[in-house]
């Protein structure tokens, strides 16, 4: 398996909280050769990019198209330069959802290991970066 449910470190809510936070505050910018304008935060410790659920079918990632389930954490200056963060929404299995892979389960969310790095090192990583999104969020919510 090259993903693990992640949802005890970071709820469908959550995941929806930040998309939210994203779309309303962030900026647009591509940081792969799949599609365009991803919608992006900087946090302090990362940045964040959005990806559309029908993947190039909305290769702009424009909201008006569709929905977001792709939350990727990046840290350019760090050895695991990609988190990859899939939620599985109610429909999302029959409707055949971009990102969604064999095994995932709705209403869950998921980490996703595409370069072989280890699942286990990334989640240990990861709670350091959801802790610190999470206390900008609130933090820029209550400013």
């Amino acid at each position: 398996m090259d993903f693990s449910n992640v949802s005890d470190l970071i709820s469908p809510k959550e995941f929806e909280q930040v998309k939210a936070f994203i779309l309303k505050n962030g900026d647009k910018m591509t940081y792969r050769n799949f599609d365009n304008n991803n919608p992006h935060f900087k946090f302090s410790n990362c940045e964040v990019f959005l990806g559309a659920d029908i993947g190039q079918g909305n290769i702009n990632n424009d909201p008006d198209i569709s929905n977001f389930n792709q939350l990727t954490i990046t840290n350019w200056n760090s050895k695991i330069m990609y988190y990859e963060l899939v939620i599985v929404r109610k429909g999302d299995l029959k409707a055949e959802k971009a990102w969604v892979k064999k095994g995932m389960k709705e209403e869950q969310i998921y980490l996703v290991d595409n370069y072989g790095v280890g699942l286990e090192l990334m989640k240990n990583n990861l709670t350091n970066y959801l802790k610190q999104i999470k206390e900008e969020i609130i933090a820029t919510n209550n400013g």
